[in-house]
């Protein structure tokens, strides 16, 4: 994706970055669709395995008991699952 193109979906999307912004958010951008283009060529590498679409297995959901603090806002936080900084 070049750089016009990606400043009109910005601009579509009503995203109003700053230059620096802008070229944290293209790089990142251009990662994510780089990996999504990746999984066209994904193979699982066992084809027995029993999950979604004949292959891909899903991670299981875990329950956990928690206590929130008195006064704080029940904001729900999931597990990354895109890495763009490459650290793991």
């Amino acid at each position: 994706m070049d750089h016009e193109l990606f400043m009109h979906l910005c601009a579509l999307a009503r995203l109003r970055l700053d230059e620096r912004e802008t070229a944290d958010f293209e790089r990142k951008f251009a990662s994510m669709l780089a990996m999504v283009d990746s999984l066209s060529q994904w193979e699982p590498a066992d084809a027995g395995l029993a999950g979604v679409d004949g292959g891909l297995q899903m991670r299981t959901d875990s329950v956990r008991d928690y206590e929130w603090p008195e006064g704080t806002v029940h904001d729900y936080r999931v597990p990354m699952i895109i890495d763009f900084e490459g650290e793991g």
